[in-house]
């Protein structure tokens, strides 16, 4: 189970699962009550016409800064940094073979985050957004075997890995349930995304051998867009499970009659 300091800018540990997230939808158990008024910090729209005037993306990008900091009042820690626990890695096909995974997730960056999209549609049960994120620092152990573009990968260490402009849509299909009062809930989610620039560094490779590491990690960031695209379709599956649970963990905390009048 996700930690509940995994909140909505998963995005970012996407790009260290690229391999993949290889599991089932992750839902996060928080027994915090839902919001029984509306705080300042959450904007109203017309529920008829939740677009209108830019509206729902100024509210949805406004909880940001809040999700940010942590909301305990909703079960929600603080997201930057954000930490993970652990993701486990597995692929098996095509011209990248890993298996193993990553510990200890510290992410930086994601309260930097905006949102240059995002659309409502209640009567057809439709929610999408696109972020846009400026620079992405991530720091982890791993432990890693197997193959990528053909070339062998072997070791156990720390890893540090620096992205630019992150950008993702997210699509999702929702329907309305009451955890008393009526909220959104996303029943299918599809994520796409696009990285602009990515710098990558294994330590301890190979048992330590530095020219072979040396290698391997020039190699990695000399065909940084290779890799990634090898990964996508597990990458923005994996996204999509991480990203469903992380959203109904905070849509179940607040009642649609608060923020749609």
């Amino acid at each position: 189970m996700i930690s509940k300091k995994q909140t909505i800018f998963c995005i970012v540990t996407a790009h260290m699962i690229a391999v993949s997230c290889g599991s089932s939808r992750r839902d996060i158990i928080n027994n915090a009550p839902q919001l029984a008024e509306k705080p300042d910090w959450l904007l109203s729209c017309t529920k008829e016409t939740p677009n209108e005037d830019d509206c729902f993306r100024r509210m949805f990008e406004g909880m940001f800064p809040n999700l940010a900091k942590g909301i305990p009042e909703l079960g929600i820690s603080h997201f930057e940094p954000l930490i993970i626990d652990s993701v486990q890695v597995s692929k098996g096909s095509g011209s990248l073979t890993l298996a193993g995974g990553f510990k200890n997730l510290n992410i930086k960056g994601p309260s930097n985050a905006t949102v240059s999209r995002a659309s409502l549609d209640l009567e057809k049960k439709l929610l999408s957004f696109d972020l846009v994120i400026p620079r992405l620092r991530i720091d982890a152990t791993y432990n890693l075997k197997g193959n990528i573009l053909l070339l062998p990968l072997v070791g156990s260490g720390n890893v540090a890995m620096t992205m630019k402009d992150v950008k993702s849509s997210v699509y999702t299909k929702i329907s309305i349930k009451k955890k008393p009062e009526d909220v959104i809930h996303i029943e299918e989610m599809k994520v796409t995304f696009l990285v602009g620039g990515m710098r990558i560094h294994l330590s301890n490779l190979f048992n330590g051998n530095k020219v072979l590491g040396s290698s391997l990690n020039m190699f990695l960031n000399q065909n940084a867009n290779e890799v990634i695209s090898e990964l996508r379709p597990d990458l923005e599956k994996g996204l999509a499970d991480i990203f469903t649970g992380l959203w109904n963990n905070v849509f179940s905390k607040l009642p649609i009659d608060l923020w749609l009048k």
